[in-house]
């Protein structure tokens, strides 16, 4: 019986709902303003402050900043979740997006130790999606496996790959760090279910929300000897990025031309 609601209880769960959006909303503000007078204290040595003194201050502020900051991301991630933008589709290339968040991301990840292998679907489909809501999908899971792959040694590597199937559109992000603990693996795309000791739990929430939005599914397999993989999987009734002939006449190499023998 403990699952069981009944309909006033559904109604209170919907109030308790919109409560906590608009208080998220209240709550947003005064953070903003406390970031921006952390920042005009810390940018400002006040005259006559002994240098002893200056330095206590600068370690009280960059705490109150780095709390502030920490906060304003759970409700901005809370907000994200709660009420994301609705998604404005568009014919969109899942390879252009992905190169895109490689490159962006590949001299970070370099830093890191981390190889990033990129296998597009040459005859790729085109997805009616937010481009905006892909990139951010994408992200997070990338970031995810970044901060995954610091609890191993050596050998990072992170694999996209991207397929095109009847009607669907499938995109692959494994990363060969540490397998996801057990008590964390089944609740993973729940809000506030984090495997990171300072992570809101937020951000792959948002990622199945936005998945969903688009009529896709996600999921998540973790292997204690390959990793964690994530699999987006979105449909499309739209065509090809490339024209068949287009993507026939790039695989196919130019034919020579027969020599007219000489008079």
């Amino acid at each position: 019986m403990s699952g069981f609601q009944l309909p006033h209880d559904q109604d209170r769960l919907a109030d308790l709902g919109r409560l906590a959006g608009a208080l998220a909303h209240e709550i947003k503000n005064p953070l903003g303003v406390v970031l921006m007078n952390a920042d005009l204290v810390l940018g400002a040595r006040p005259a006559g402050i002994e240098d002893a003194a200056w330095i206590r201050l600068q370690a009280r502020m960059h705490r109150v900043r780095d709390a502030a900051a920490n906060l304003q991301g759970t409700v901005q991630g809370f907000l994200a979740y709660a009420k994301p933008d609705q998604p404005d589709p568009q014919p969109v290339d899942v390879n252009q997006v992905l190169g895109a968040l490689v490159e962006e991301l590949s001299e970070g990840f370099a830093e890191d130790g981390i190889q990033t292998v990129f296998h597009p679907e040459e005859a790729m489909l085109l997805v009616p999606a937010d481009r905006a809501h892909l990139r951010s999908v994408f992200l997070n899971i990338l970031l995810n496996a970044r901060d995954a792959l610091r609890d191993r040694e050596g050998g990072r590597r992170i694999l996209i790959v991207s397929r095109a199937g009847q009607g669907t559109v499938r995109t692959v992000i494994a990363n060969n760090g540490p397998p996801l603990p057990e008590r964390i693996a089944s609740h993973l795309f729940q809000p506030f279910v984090s495997g990171k000791e300072h992570g809101t739990g937020l951000g792959l929430a948002i990622v199945r929300r936005l998945v969903e939005l688009h009529r896709g599914t996600v999921k998540v397999t973790s292997d204690p000897t390959q990793g964690v993989s994530f699999a987006i999987e979105l449909p499309t009734r739209l065509g090809p990025v490339k024209p068949r002939l287009a993507i026939t006449s790039a695989a196919r190499p130019p034919r020579r031309r027969r020599r007219t023998p000489a008079n």
